[in-house]
């Protein structure tokens, strides 16, 4: 269960915005069939600072120097915020279109990562319980 308390008001609102509104991405349809593999490639993606480097700002399980500027994925109920894998990969391919103004990288518009790493990361973080 998420702890509210833990994060500011910013984050609170986000995750309301989250709940509610869809987001788009042009090619959904790379996002591979989650298994282990899947799941393993995306934390090394997640923990890698090259790529996703999600370390920067987010709690996860496992990780050391996490920051704290985001919310803690390892406690985010992300099954409930995003309903299903798809969104969840919309909104790591550009955040803003979820919510404008967030403080956090458009990782597929900007092409830090592929479409295919984001299936990937996607994968690892839905795996997150």
């Amino acid at each position: 269960m998420i702890k509210l308390r833990a994060l500011g008001w910013g984050q609170v609102l986000a995750l309301g915005c989250l709940t509610v509104m869809g987001t788009g991405l042009a090619d959904a349809a790379g996002i591979p069939p989650i298994n282990a593999a899947n799941i393993a490639a995306g934390r090394t993606i997640a923990f890698n600072k090259a790529q996703g480097n999600c370390l920067a700002c987010h709690v996860l399980p496992g990780g050391v120097q996490a920051g704290n500027v985001g919310p803690n994925l390892s406690e985010l109920p992300i099954h409930v915020i995003f309903k299903n894998r798809e969104k969840l990969a919309k909104f790591i391919y550009d955040p803003e279109k979820v919510i404008p103004h967030i403080n956090m990288p458009r990782f597929g518009k900007d092409k830090v990562l592929t479409n295919h790493q984001i299936g990937l990361v996607t994968d690892y973080l839905w795996s997150l319980k």
